[in-house]
């Protein structure tokens, strides 16, 4: 059996005048398109060679050319009989070029058309990866374990937007990779817009300098109000026993000194935490790269318990960020997103040392899983 893979390549190109007002902060503009052709080299299947050969030319959103060339996000695409292809053997075969050579260049890799039938072929392709298993022990977000290290994406109610973020990078021991697979796309909204964090960095050091010098010599805290059990309406609902495994105080405790937080015990058995300092601006391949969870945390962590613009703080300091700058910062994050709509099957791999992801509001059904590794 032969199967050819062939990349979809197409030219974002973002025209910020023609953004109306009302939604420029929150809108990933998606204006004018082109598809290019790119030769790739070969993926090794368990029966024959599988080469990467010119693509179909078409429009679509999935990617765009970054300043250096680089296609934003990789789209690999079944283009023969997806149900003659065993998905996860071939990952398994192909599995050094995916890890070590595609999602460290491009940061982030769709595998579309292939059969994905469920939770249990997701978990089947995560093994095929072959990565260290990363446990959610941290987290803030509401998730439920539906198959072996799969779980539900963040449970939050589906008219919440979740702003940027790398995956939990508000706690010291954070996964290098953030696997996505959608069973159930959402007929309207659901996307989950992903962006690269060395453009990121780039725009915070040349359009906001004082606030890249802070961010690069404080670092930053994050502050948080966890409940005692989990509360799905909130995005940041993960109650603590959820959060670290525990229905005791005192093994709780033993994980927050861990990872250094500083901690109050509050009424209702809530707890109140702060992070120890963490970098906001980190080094990866040679590139810095604007990793945290800042955006996340000063836009979104609202609910009946927090208040979002004291939920991140300078970490030397202590001052709060500065709200017209971040405004305006955030505005120019979301203006360079790639946000793409979900198909059925689709299994989106992100190398979460450079790219943040962010969810859409949407409209139900969906059914987004993820997965974390090292």
């Amino acid at each position: 059996m032969r199967l050819s893979i062939f990349i979809l390549l197409s030219y974002l190109s973002y025209t910020l005048a023609s953004r109306k007002s009302s939604n420029a902060q929150n809108s990933v503009p998606l204006a004018s398109r082109r598809s290019l052709h790119v030769r790739g080299g070969s993926l090794q299947s368990p029966v024959s060679t599988l080469n990467l050969i010119d693509g179909e030319e078409m429009s679509m959103t999935e990617s765009r050319i970054l300043s250096d060339s680089t296609v934003f996000p990789l789209t690999l695409k079944c283009s023969s009989d997806s149900k003659k292809v065993d998905v996860a053997e071939w990952v398994k075969v192909n599995r050094d070029r995916l890890v070590s050579e595609l999602l460290p260049k491009h940061g982030a890799v769709v595998l579309r058309g292939f059969d994905v039938k469920d939770e249990e072929a997701f978990s089947r392709i995560i093994k095929s990866l072959d990565l260290e298993e990363q446990p959610y022990i941290g987290g803030n977000a509401v998730r439920t374990v539906v198959a072996d290290r799969v779980f539900t994406s963040n449970e939050s109610p589906p008219t919440e937007r979740i702003p940027f973020h790398h995956e939990m990078a508000q706690v010291p021991r954070y996964p290098t990779r953030v696997m996505f697979y959608c069973q159930v796309p959402s007929r309207e909204g659901g996307e989950t817009p992903i962006v690269r964090s060395d453009e990121v960095c780039e725009i915070l050091r040349g359009e906001f300098p004082d606030l890249y010098e802070r961010f690069k010599e404080e670092g930053v805290k994050y502050v948080r109000l966890a409940p005692m059990d989990d509360d799905p309406t909130s995005a940041l609902g993960r109650g603590w026993k959820s959060t670290f495994g525990t229905s005791s105080r005192e093994k709780a405790e033993v994980e927050m000194k861990k990872d250094g937080f500083e901690w109050e015990w509050k009424d209702n058995d809530e707890l109140l935490t702060k992070s120890k300092k963490l970098s906001a601006i980190r080094m990866v391949d040679g590139k810095e790269v604007f990793f945290n969870q800042v955006i996340a945390a000063y836009s979104g962590w609202n609910d009946s318990r927090n208040v979002a613009s004291r939920a991140v703080v300078f970490g030397e300091t202590g001052d709060l960020l500065p709200s017209a700058t971040m405004k305006a910062f955030i505005e120019r994050v979301n203006g360079i997103a790639v946000s793409f709509e979900w198909k059925q099957g689709d299994v989106l791999l992100i190398d979460n040392r450079q790219v943040m992801h962010s969810r859409a509001p949407f409209v139900k059904p969906r059914r987004v899983l993820a997965s974390l590794a090292r």
